[in-house]
């Protein structure tokens, strides 16, 4: 017959020449096909690649081990071969005999505490022995003379030739007998005719074996199970990327792999490309939908955002955001991300005018139907190109505290010395391990281990603000955590804090700490308005950052006058000032303020009351429109009643008012409402009282649908907002804006 080579290579040359469907009928022929799966699964002198797509268990392999391991199988989940499985712990290529010896002392070996784990959870019905796993397996050595295989401690498998399992797409599957039992063979396609001298990987007949037998419902039931479990995986991987912001990078890390590949197996994990490419702009298309029916569907006036933040590529980008109200949730401010979009330094005014212009074409956003839009950047391009349009430009309030603080706090040479001095001390305490422990101790004993002594986000001013507050409180044992720092004496000079910064620190943290408190108040509020802006900037300026001479050092002085310049200037504008002041006017928390008394009775009485005639002489002109052409031809002369007849002339009144009189007295009963409580949510407070004035209802929630700040409240928060930009800075230009859009507009993100 030749050698066993020259007869492989005959065997492969009739296959590829024979049609799929050879049926085997007798036992000779039984017997012939049986050798030739012997020869082919001999692996001669050639490397030779197996190829599959992902790993599949049947059904009727209920053994515990079988959660760690899969047979190799195509993209439609039909298992390639069952000589070999592969680990989905470490990606070890196993041989299979039709039993489990060899799996779990791979576990042991490898993986003793998955193992421990599986037979915890679902101890194996027949408690196996190492020394009687290893004689089994060399009892199937003696057995099997066809194909030589070489067992590891751990229960791995070393053919006599070199074998690669690979992902190929090179690879199909063909069968070249339909009748039992199944032979399959992998081979090359017609696209690689220059790997044609290695077309064969594996021959496999299937075996009688309880475990090893597979029927053909059994395989449309695996590629089923894999079709729906891919599916499940790839949403449930896309999800978790949107959700928290991670990389798609992360799916190709081993470590993932391994996470995912333990709590569920088999399974199959998309790849990067196939998330950027295909999963995220699917997801994307979806929600984008439900975005512009929510958009629609807006009973309000709508409020824009734009955010500036920086990539870790130091590139600049704006997010911006769409506010309203809905018809249903009018106790709820809706929020939805419409774009990310780069900032480039070529971009003129033109650009950005035709920005924005598609931007509301895109989402179907009327130009009269944008209230404001509230600015968290400082592109002097963008914010000129929105003044020409005739927006009205309202500073995001987290910003402009960010802003005011770095510039008129941060910046001046004095706090930014002790600062970075501050920063060198708490690097080294952190990297010495005695101070560290000095720290912790003392630290207990004050009971301030809550909030811990940590180095700041230079980019998010509460961050150092907190690093100092804390560093303060720590004052009377920070001496004894230097003391145990070793260090020569040029590096103890620097950490040194003397009396003179301790008390520039102390300056800091008193004149700074009303912006923390407010930075708070608008984390606590459920939907902060526009409406807040007065009062707390009011509050601020005239009682806060009020100077005292008789008890504000040298340099609280010269901050406080800096931080009230600054704030003042950030909202001089008048268009600006009248729309903060109306809608503090129409929030029934700040009624009785003392500043705003006499403030809203000239608000009410001028500006509000002539908006809410315009806007209800508008009404009446829409629903005369719609009925006049109905009724011109239904028209008739009514009959009188007999009373009226008789008695009409005497009793002739009239029960309408006009529309000025219908705008005054809604406007005079709102003044007559007591003062809702400061932790009263407006939105829900507006939407009881709709029965009672129902245009001034109308007229506030155009005004309610604006919020105070460019960042949502759940972001405000220190360690949210350092984590948030942290990640978002890291993401690269091909998904940002799909991502971002995912990320803040699914459901149940909170």
């Amino acid at each position: 017959m030749g050698t066993p080579k020259k007869r492989l290579v005959s065997v492969i040359e009739a296959a590829s020449e024979n049609v799929h469907d050879v049926k085997v009928g007798s036992s000779s022929a039984n017997s012939d096909l049986h050798e030739k799966q012997i020869l082919l699964t001999q692996l001669l002198d050639d490397k030779h690649t197996f190829v599959y797509k992902k790993l599949v268990v049947p059904m009727n392999m209920r053994s515990i081990y079988w959660k760690c391991y899969g047979f190799p199988a195509n993209e439609d989940g039909e298992i390639l071969t069952k000589v070999k499985i592969v680990c989905i712990l470490c990606k070890t290529v196993i041989s299979y005999n039709g039993n489990t010896s060899n799996l779990r002392m791979h576990l042991r070996s490898k993986h003793p505490q998955e193992l421990d784990n599986l037979e915890l959870q679902a101890p194996p019905k027949k408690p196996r022995i190492d020394i009687k796993e290893k004689k089994s397996v060399k009892k199937q050595q003696k057995t099997s003379p066809a194909v030589s295989y070489v067992y590891s401690a751990d229960g791995t498998v070393h053919l006599d030739k070199d074998v690669h399992i690979v992902s190929d797409p090179n690879i199909t599957l063909d069968e070249l007998n339909t009748s039992t039992p199944t032979v399959k063979v992998l081979m090359k396609s017609e696209q690689s005719p220059a790997d044609n001298e290695n077309v064969t990987a594996y021959l496999m007949q299937e075996d009688h074996h309880s475990e090893s037998t597979t029927t053909e419902l059994e395989l449309q039931v695996q590629s089923d199970q894999s079709v729906f479990e891919r599916k499940t995986i790839s949403d449930a991987i896309a999800e978790f990327i949107t959700m928290d912001l991670q990389l798609p990078d992360v799916v190709e890390t081993a470590g993932f792999q391994r996470l995912v590949a333990t709590l569920r197996s088999p399974c199959e994990i998309p790849s990067k490309i196939k998330l950027v490419e295909d999963v995220i702009p699917k997801l994307y298309d979806t929600f984008k939908e439900s975005v512009l029916i929510n958009l629609n569907a807006a009973s309000s006036d709508i409020a824009i955002s734009i955010e500036e933040w920086k990539s870790d590529n130091s590139e600049t980008n704006i997010t911006i955001a769409a506010h309203y109200l809905q018809q249903e949730l009018e106790d709820q401010l809706q929020s939805k991300v419409l774009l990310t979009h780069h900032c480039s330094q070529l971009f003129n005014s033109e650009h950005w005018c035709h920005m924005f212009d598609n931007l509301l074409n895109d989402w179907g956003i009327k130009f009269n139907k944008v209230k404001a839009i509230v600015v968290a950047t400082e592109q002097e391009l963008l914010l000129s190109a929105l003044k020409l349009r005739g927006f009205v430009l309202i500073p995001c309030l987290i910003y402009t505290l960010q802003s005011v603080c770095m510039k008129g706090c941060f910046t001046l040479p004095v706090v930014s010395e002790v600062i970075n001095k501050v920063r060198l001390l708490l690097t080294l305490i952190y990297r010495n391990s005695s101070a560290l422990t000095s720290l912790r101790i003392q630290e207990h004993v004050l009971q301030l281990e809550d909030i811990p002594l940590t180095l700041d986000y230079p980019k998010i001013w509460i961050s150092t603000y907190i690093m100092l507050e804390q560093l303060l409180a720590r004052r009377s044992i920070m001496k004894s955590v230097i003391d145990a720092i070793d260090s020569v004496s040029y590096e103890r000079e620097l950490m040194n804090i003397s009396d003179d910064d301790w008390c520039v620190i102390e300056d800091i943290v008193t004149v700074l700490e009303p912006f923390k408190v407010t930075t708070m108040t608008l984390a606590e509020e459920k939907s902060p308005l526009i409406s807040l802006l007065k009062p707390l900037m009011w509050q601020l300026i005239s009682v806060h950052l009020k100077v005292r001479d008789d008890s504000d050092s040298d340099l609280s002085k010269q901050m406080k006058i800096m931080l009230t310049k600054l704030l003042t200037e950030k909202y001089s504008d008048e268009s600006v000032d009248t729309i903060l002041k109306t809608a503090t006017t129409l929030d029934p928390r700040f009624k009785q303020l003392p500043y705003s008394v006499e403030e809203s009775k000239v608000m009410l009485n001028g500006p509000i009351k002539v908006q809410l005639t315009d806007m209800m002489e508008q009404c009446n002109d829409v629903n005369d429109s719609k009925d006049g052409d109905g009724q011109q031809n239904t028209l008739k002369k009514t009959r009188l009643s007999g009373m009226e007849f008789l008695l009409g002339d005497l009793c002739t009144t009239s029960n309408s008012l006009s529309v000025s009189e219908r705008a005054e007295l809604e406007v005079t009963q709102y003044q007559s409402e007591p003062t809702a409580n400061l932790d009263h949510c407006p939105l829900q407070w507006w939407q009881k009282a709709v029965g009672k004035f129902p245009n001034l209802a109308k007229l506030a929630s155009s005004y309610n649908c604006i919020p105070a700040t460019a960042i949502p409240p759940n972001r405000i928060p220190v360690e949210p907002q350092i984590s948030f930009d942290m990640k978002r800075a890291k993401i690269f230009p091909e998904i940002l804006d799909k991502l971002l859009f995912l990320n803040a507009n699914r459901p149940n993100y909170i």
